[in-house]
């Protein structure tokens, strides 16, 4: 029986059980194997940007693509600075509800210079405050899922969002939270420069599944998903609009919170779309690829492995990582978080683009 055979059983009352974080008590072996990514050879195409119905397509490496701020002074006034000094808390309005964040911009900010963007969504039992500011805390590592160390360059602007507004910490009945990413997203365009082609969404848990949530309907606006232990459920799921997008997860076999067996599910739902454009222009369903995955996870051993799916159109990678551990984002090798791989993994998945 594989890893991957769908989970029939119920979960109840997913949010409430999501408080806790198991801990990895395994001892795997260092230098997990890992599927080189496909080779762009497949794919060739005469532009840089290509106007696909509304849907912008980029190649790799692409030139930066400024927002509309680029140029301009912000007219954005933080309301509270964290104890770190650096971190800063905003408030708006959308959709007829107080909005806040936390955003972290680089040092030496130039208003003449597009910088990446990445938005970190915490997770329950944690708040947007914590993803935005801790850095002695293993459960956080550093700010932002640990992206912030690694960009000595101060090429990113950091965002926590702040959830909330419902009986979940993600909304769960309606598309609120959307509407304040987007929302959000086109503020922070209008006052920042911003490169709109390196847009970055990430989170673990509740994080991830509203990750996954905002996957299925902004790859017009966001670039690449990354995601730690994702599930498709318990969240507010759009009906997916059948555009690529390019997408990263990671997942402990042993995770009983968000369970491994029903990772397919959310892997289907992107794969579907992220196969090469047909001869009249659609991305194809590439999503029987997953059982070449399964196989190749099952022999992982006590060591992570990372798979990149090859049948994908290049420029809409898609990546996942299994490791020995439960429900937690800190994978390693040899139980220790303090050694995870992870953060450097997830920079080298977005630094690809």
């Amino acid at each position: 029986m594989t890893r991957f055979k769908f989970h029939f059983a119920c979960v109840t009352l997913m949010a409430t059980a999501l408080l806790s974080c198991s801990d990895d008590t395994s001892s795997p072996t260092p230098n997990g194997p890992e599927i080189p990514p496909p080779s762009s050879s497949s794919i060739v195409s005469s532009s840089t940007q290509v106007n696909h119905s509304s849907f912008p397509i980029y190649e790799l490496k692409n030139a930066p693509t400024p927002s509309k701020g680029c140029g301009t002074q912000s007219t954005l006034e933080a309301i509270k600075v964290l104890s770190n000094g650096t971190s800063k808390l905003y408030k708006m309005q959308s959709a007829g509800l107080q909005r806040e964040f936390y955003m972290d911009l680089p040092e030496n900010y130039d208003n003449n210079k597009p910088y990446k963007i990445l938005f970190a969504n915490y997770f329950m039992g944690s708040s947007p405050e914590n993803i935005a500011s801790t850095t002695d805390n293993l459960s956080f590592l550093s700010p932002y899922y640990g992206q912030k160390k690694l960009d000595t360059e101060g090429n990113y602007i950091f965002v926590a969002p702040k959830g909330e507004t419902d009986y979940n910490i993600w909304r769960h009945d309606d598309d609120k939270d959307h509407v304040f990413f987007a929302e959000m997203l086109s503020l922070l365009e209008e006052n920042l420069c911003i490169d709109t082609s390196r847009v970055f969404v990430t989170g673990f848990s509740f994080g991830a599944m509203f990750s996954n949530s905002l996957a299925q309907d902004f790859q017009h606006r966001i670039r690449a998903v990354v995601t730690y232990s994702v599930a498709d459920y318990n969240i507010y799921m759009p009906e997916n609009k059948g555009k690529p997008i390019a997408w990263m997860e990671v997942h402990g076999i042993r995770d009983n919170l968000c369970p491994y067996d029903r990772l397919d599910n959310a892997i289907t739902r992107i794969l579907k779309n992220n196969g090469p454009e047909d001869g009249n222009g659609n991305f194809t369903d590439v999503s029987d690829e997953i059982g070449v995955m399964e196989r190749y996870t099952e022999d992982m051993g006590k060591t992570h492995v990372c798979y990149n799916f090859k049948k994908v159109d290049p420029r809409f990678p898609v990546r996942v990582c299994t490791w020995e551990g439960a429900h937690d984002w800190l994978a390693s090798d040899n139980g220790k978080p303090a050694d995870t791989w992870v953060p450097q993994d997830v920079r080298k998945f977005i630094e690809q683009f």
